[in-house]
């Protein structure tokens, strides 16, 4: 059975945090939720809420990636105030599936590089609006490293350092570390984030026992 470790945080920019996340853990999976709360609609942290909410309500790993637009797409009509991103990905042995609205984004760390299964996302209208597009995703199994983020931390960070860095911080302290490479110099930051790291657990191997005999 595959099973997955994970670790979040969200960080305020200023006062509140308009960013939210949320893992759901599964006997076969998990599903990573990040939402962005759009802080010029007055209920960006409300709508935020709604989506993590909506979506847990619903969350299963035998949702195919057009399922989890049409969850999107309901969500979209039930947020009573305000407007966000938001971004599901489930991750099981059957591989990744999931779908987004907005600019949060879900990148998958392999082979030395960012495959960004979000790419294909349409930024706006946002969910909240009545008209959002949710576009789905799937990729097949993979080993890598998940980060499912808001645009604070994806807008600002540089990929090259990102790259170059991650496989040597700890992943239990992973989220607070990627925080700080989008900090500036006085230490605050452009945006609120938040973020999801999500990695197929290590199966550490028993150790074999070896006798040695005298031989003499």
């Amino acid at each position: 059975m595959l099973r997955f470790e994970t670790t979040s945080l969200t960080v305020a920019s200023e006062q509140r945090c308009e960013d939210r996340v949320k893992v759901l853990a599964f006997d076969t999976g998990v599903v990573l939720v990040v939402a962005d709360g759009a802080g010029g609609t007055g209920a960006g942290s409300e709508a935020a809420e709604t989506v993590i909410r909506e979506i847990t309500t619903a969350a299963s790993l035998e949702h195919d990636s057009n399922a989890w637009c049409e969850i999107l797409r309901q969500i979209d009509l039930r947020i009573g105030a305000g407007e966000a991103t938001g971004v599901v990905v489930a991750w099981s042995s059957q591989g990744l599936v999931g779908a987004s609205v907005g600019d949060s984004k879900a990148w998958l760390l392999e082979n030395d590089e960012i495959n960004d299964l979000t790419r294909c996302q349409i930024r706006k209208p946002l969910l909240g609006s009545g008209k959002a597009l949710p576009v789905g995703f799937s990729h097949p199994p993979s080993q890598g490293l998940l980060l499912v983020c808001t645009d604070g931390f994806s807008n600002y960070v540089r990929r090259e350092r990102l790259l170059r860095e991650i496989l040597w911080i700890d992943f239990a302290i992973l989220p607070p570390r990627l925080v700080d490479m989008v900090r500036l110099p006085s230490g605050a930051l452009w945006d609120d984030v938040g973020i999801v790291a999500c990695r197929p657990r290590r199966i550490l191997k028993s150790r074999t026992r070896y006798e040695i005999t005298d031989a003499g």
